[in-house]
């Protein structure tokens, strides 16, 4: 009798024990898949910002708040196949390009997608300034329901 309250209270230190592994490896795995999810969204977010960025020769700018900031370019520099030569093309009115955060990130009015994570609060738009630069930092920090935040960032050297 007492070899057999032995063996069951071993069996049972055995499998809790088995229990607390395998909660442990969901646990880690769950944490893992929301890291690369939140990895790649943050990623294609700030790959979408760069491309509008990049897309517009900026010639100046109005930093609206710490969740908005308005791009303007007058004119840009473009190779004419024609003529083969490289002609100043002027804009009137000037090209605008908008980023906006509020609970979504908006550029030029489009909503971008956050797939399952949110907004946070502490995301930013900001210009740096010194005596000869001026500096775009945009901080894009995603919340998962969970809490956890994760931080992107870009910066983009603009007109002085």
């Amino acid at each position: 009798m007492v070899e057999l309250l032995g063996a069951v209270a071993i069996f049972a230190i055995a499998s809790s024990v088995i229990a607390l592994t395998i909660s442990l490896i969901v646990n880690a795995n769950k944490d893992i898949i929301e890291t690369s999810q939140a990895s790649t969204t943050g990623t294609l977010i700030i790959k979408r910002i760069e491309n509008a960025l990049n897309d517009l020769n900026i010639t100046d700018y109005d930093l609206i708040s710490s969740d908005e900031v308005i791009l303007y370019s007058d004119s840009e520099y473009v190779y004419d196949e024609t003529s083969e030569e490289i002609i100043l093309v002027t804009y009137n009115p000037r090209l605008e390009l908008s980023i906006l955060f509020n609970t979504n990130i908006l550029i030029d009015n489009e909503i971008i997608d956050l797939s399952q994570f949110s907004l946070d609060e502490t995301s930013t738009i900001e210009i740096i300034s010194d005596a000869t630069t001026s500096k775009l930092v945009i901080t894009v920090v995603l919340v998962s329901d969970e809490g956890n935040l994760y931080t992107f960032k870009t910066n983009l050297q603009l007109v002085s």
